[in-house]
């Protein structure tokens, strides 16, 4: 999440660690870097809407990065700048997680509430 969200303009801090949704939470360290699992409910990380398919990889689009750091943080989290994000997307890939609290989130984070 914060790799796509930095690299796209979303995010301006730097972090090394590479932040990965799973079924389960853990971190573990692969050839010096940090690797973060966070876990997720599973009919919302096994859905691929929002998520692309590089070089056998699966990565987030930034707005589906944007909506799993809402979701995860509970809405406790920074951007600063979302102008980038496709805010139709955003909301066409917000039902996957079936919350109308986190609906409520994302109408205030791109209100600029």
């Amino acid at each position: 999440m914060e790799y796509v969200l930095a690299r796209t303009g979303v995010t301006f801090q730097y972090s090394s660690e590479i932040t990965c949704i799973s079924y389960q939470s853990r971190t573990i360290e692969v050839d010096g870097k940090n690797y973060s699992f966070r876990q997720m409910n599973k009919m919302i990380w096994a859905n691929m809407l929002g998520i692309e398919q590089r070089d056998n990889i699966a990565i987030a689009t930034p707005e589906r990065a944007f909506l799993d750091m809402v979701y995860l943080s509970g809405g406790q989290c920074y951007f600063d700048n979302l102008h980038p994000l496709n805010h139709g997307l955003i909301r066409q890939i917000l039902p996957v997680y079936n919350s109308p609290i986190l609906i409520k989130r994302v109408e205030a984070l791109l209100n600029g509430h």
